[in-house]
This record gives C-alpha cells, structure tokens and sequence, in this order.
C-alpha cells in the first residue's frame, strides 16, 4: 500500500534574513557598505561581527589621532552617533585608546613606538636657564 506523500506548506513561513556576506552583516549594512544599525544587545553574534569588521579597517602597529579614527569611522559607518561603535570597539578590545594622547591603535597590532609629546610643565619644577655659566 503506497501512502500519499504529505507536501509542507511553505507560504506562510517566515522568511530568512538577507543572505549574509563574509562577515555576516549585510543585514546591518546600508547600500554602500557602511554599517547603517547597531544590532541589539539579544544578538550578540552579530555585534561582534560587526566589530570584526570595523576593526579590520584599523592596521595594527599604527597609532591613529582622534581625527583619523573618526574618518575610518565616517567611510564605513552611517549611523547618527559613530561614536558609539568607537566606544564598543574600546570597550569590547579591539581598539586601545590612550586618553591623554588622544590616539587609537589595534589591540592585536600594539604600536613599537610611542608618539612624541611635548612634556607638560610641572608646577614648582625649576628648569636649568642658558647662558647660566654652566658648560
């Protein structure tokens, strides 16, 4: 006795999300390819994607000033506050940020050098004066 086939009723499924691309956030990108939304904290997964993919645009071993994070930010970000991605970046270490310098660079790419800054003057510090005598 041969039974009938049952066929699964597909039309009122709900359908998948976009097909994802390498880094799984297709979803969260705009046209150009700029992250355009911030996933909610429920999806974890693809915050770190996210993130991945932001830190990716960083090249480890270099120091960046607060003006060139915030052009790699403005390129591949769309969102109306980007400095809440920089801040996840940071906090979640794929940035490390040196706040008195004011500079960024990839956690896994630790810079070799330190930038140079002028030394702050320290409060009743005396400093040796030319043309004192002293040779």
């Amino acid at each position: 006795m041969n039974r009938p086939v049952k066929r699964r009723n597909t039309r009122n499924k709900k359908t998948l999300a976009p097909a994802k691309t390498l880094n799984g956030i297709s979803a969260f990108q705009d046209e150009q390819g700029r992250v355009a939304i911030w996933p909610s904290a429920r999806r974890r997964d693809a915050q770190v994607a996210v993130l991945e993919h932001l830190a990716a645009q960083f090249e480890g071993g270099r120091i960046y000033p607060q003006a060139d994070v915030d052009a790699v930010l403005q390129r591949h970000v769309s969102l109306q506050d980007p400095q809440t991605l920089l801040d996840e970046l940071v906090d979640s270490d794929y940035l490390r940020r040196d706040p008195q310098a004011g500079t960024y660079w990839r956690s896994i790419g630790r810079p070799t050098t330190t930038p140079e800054l002028p030394e702050a003057p320290r409060s009743g510090r005396v400093t040796p004066q030319s043309g004192s005598g002293q040779d």
